[in-house]
């Protein structure tokens, strides 16, 4: 147990990792020394993101406290101890009672519960990917024509028009996998797949958008009905669409932490989509996918090369990583559900019998590729595409380029940088003449941080900027002057917990304002425009004036500054620099050295997770 509490003392396990490894042992005798390691690590991991944890990675970890002294075993060794401990089991072993951690063949081991979670999703995703829905004729026909006419661009160098594509098998296919970089038209499609169910539909068809968090699912709603509007008005649905969060829409009961919709209390729809759903972790989608009837289609969009969730999973990189032939290769479902809606044909020929051709999942799966939000001359789109097609070589190259959109300052010029910035901010704050105004200016810019804590991380920048507020207030009477000692007028906050009772989620943002008779209430942008809401009822928050990139994702800025620290960390990963850089609409600051910013972008996010092998194993 030395390696226990050498890696506790180091921060590196915490109490419950080491209590559970104490616990096993205490029941099962002939838990060796290694293995009740590997459980605590394995535990350790799932606070991390991951699913599971290779064996070989156990031994790296456990190597850090190694004395030389004491000789850790190979994989094949520690797989031996695991088992005959009592503590795990097999997963090939369909006959034994379950354990509480379970290893599979390929030497992962996982929890009983998150091994449990995969296997759902796996099932489920699989099964839908497989249902069909044949239409008569004459359906057929009145599809083809409306998809015509919702989707009337003309196919790009003799390639089908995906967007036209995924919209078809989304009527087809009880599952629609959709992907794609910023600009490539996901909410364009989105918003008419909603149109095409909506006109086919002989009855009102039950539909439901979703996303992880309260901003995204505010920013789902604003571009949807900003897309619906410039339909025909015979086109447009004819329901009006008020995205809401995952949780909400299971009803999440507080009090057990349990949800009101399950496989005993299904969700009563016929269609579900989910946006960002990159940020949609592996619990919330085993729940999410028992709550949802087998007749109900679900549409999973999303970026699959943003960061992951903060939970445990990476679904979606998981979704999109599993093998296919090369871009639109024909395969049999694909082929003639296109040759039948969309009177075209993949190119790329017959595939041959390999897992590529034959997995179902394949045939529900569009990568949207063509960029139209941007200009030809978009740096930062160029610096993305870069680093989701290429790799870091050529982001380095791409990085060298004169951009129109991007600039690059030292760190030490970051101070200057960043007050220039923030005073542009409270200039405009200070125009605004009402909390409608100041939301949008303050929507307009965003300070975007690698870290949490320290100088460089949201911590010390928020410092720095109430700093900046508290000295420019004293030297001028103005709106930004404090009212109390913890709020004031044209300050941006946070939300830190989930507040159900007062539809307030983690990573909520809102800004103090006076209302029409003088009072300061915090502001909260919904579905229907802002909410106020009394300061003093609001769940634990914090400042605003910078966020790190993870609470960013499913937002979008006009500006946004990105502050990497001058030291490299393990946190700073190419995820986090891809979706840092396409939260920017038109203009993208970075704040960092231009050699850490090229290593950061060499360096991939890890989340180790059995959903790809499940997904490609049940073929």
């Amino acid at each position: 147990m030395q390696r226990l509490k050498s890696l506790q003392l180091q921060g590196k396990l915490t109490e419950v990792d080491v209590q559970l490894a104490r616990f096993l042992s205490r029941i099962h005798p002939a838990l060796s020394a290694s293995a009740s390691l590997a459980i605590a690590l394995t535990s350790w991991a799932l606070s991390q993101g991951h699913t599971c944890l290779p064996l070989s990675e156990i031994g790296l970890l456990a190597a850090a406290t190694d004395d030389g002294e004491e000789q850790w075993p190979g994989p094949e060794q520690l797989r031996q101890e695991l088992l005959v401990s009592g503590a795990v089991g097999d997963v090939k072993n369909e006959d034994q009672t379950p354990k509480p951690l379970m290893l599979d063949s390929d030497n992962r081991l996982f929890l009983l519960h998150s091994l449990r979670a995969e296997q759902a999703i796996a099932t489920d995703l699989l099964r839908r990917a497989t249902a069909k829905h044949d239409w008569p004729e004459a359906e057929s026909a009145r599809a083809r024509n409306l998809l015509r006419l919702l989707f009337p661009q003309a196919s790009r160098a003799g390639l089908p028009n995906l967007q036209q594509c995924a919209a078809s098998l989304a009527l087809r296919n009880k599952l629609l996998i959709l992907c794609g970089g910023p600009g490539t038209g996901k909410t364009y499609t989105l918003a008419r797949i909603l149109a095409l169910f909506s006109a086919l539909a002989t009855n009102p068809t039950r539909m439901a958008l979703a996303a992880p968090t309260g901003r995204a699912a505010m920013r789902l709603g604003e571009a949807i009905h900003q897309v619906s509007s410039t339909l025909p008005p015979e086109l447009r649905p004819q329901a009006t669409f008020k995205p809401q969060t995952l949780h909400r829409l299971l009803g999440f009961q507080p009090q057990s932490g349990t949800f009101l919709h399950s496989a005993a209390n299904p969700l009563h729809l016929d269609l579900l989509v989910i946006d960002e759903a990159s940020m949609v972790d592996t619990a919330l989608l085993e729940a999410l996918l028992a709550a949802l009837s087998d007749s109900c289609r679900l549409i999973l969009c999303g970026d699959p090369g943003q960061l992951p969730p903060v939970e445990a999973g990476n679904i979606l990189a998981d979704l999109a990583a599993i093998p296919s032939a090369p871009c639109l290769a024909a395969l049999p479902g694909r082929t003639a559900c296109l040759q039948e809606l969309c009177g075209t044909d993949c190119p790329g020929g017959t595939m041959d019998n390999s897992a590529a051709s034959t997995n179902p999942l394949n045939d529900c799966r569009i990568t949207l590729q063509q960029v139209h939000r941007f200009g030809g001359e978009s740096g930062m789109m160029s610096l993305a595409r870069a680093l989701q097609e290429d790799g870091a070589d050529a982001f380095i190259q791409t990085f060298a380029q004169p951009w129109p959109d991007i600039s690059l300052y030292e760190p030490e010029q970051a101070n200057t940088v960043l007050t220039a910035l923030l005073q542009e901010q409270l200039d405009a704050l200070t125009r605004a003449h009402s909390a409608q105004e100041a939301f949008a200016v303050f929507e307009q810019f965003r300070i975007l941080c690698a870290l949490r804590e320290g100088p460089w991380g949201v911590a010390g920048i928020n410092a720095r900027c109430l700093e900046m507020v508290r000295a420019q207030a004293q030297g001028q009477r103005r709106k930004h002057t404090h009212t109390r000692q913890d709020h004031y007028q044209g300050l941006p906050i946070l939300i830190l917990r989930n507040d159900h009772g007062q539809r307030l989620y983690n990573g909520d943002i809102g800004i103090i304002w006076q209302d029409e008779h003088q009072n300061l209430k915090a502001w909260f942008a919904d579905v229907d425009g802002l909410r106020p809401l009394a300061p003093a009822a609001l769940p634990p928050w914090q400042p605003a004036y910078a966020m790190t990139v993870h609470k960013a994702q499913g937002a979008e800025f006009a500006k946004v500054l990105l502050l990497i620290p001058p030291e490299d960390n393990q946190v700073l990963s190419r995820e986090l620099l891809y979706t840092a850089i396409t939260r920017a609409k038109k203009e993208l600051i970075l704040c960092g050295k231009r050699e850490l910013l090229c290593r950061i972008a060499a360096r991939r996010l890890i989340r180790y997770s059995g959903l790809g092998s499940m997904l490609q194993d049940a073929v």
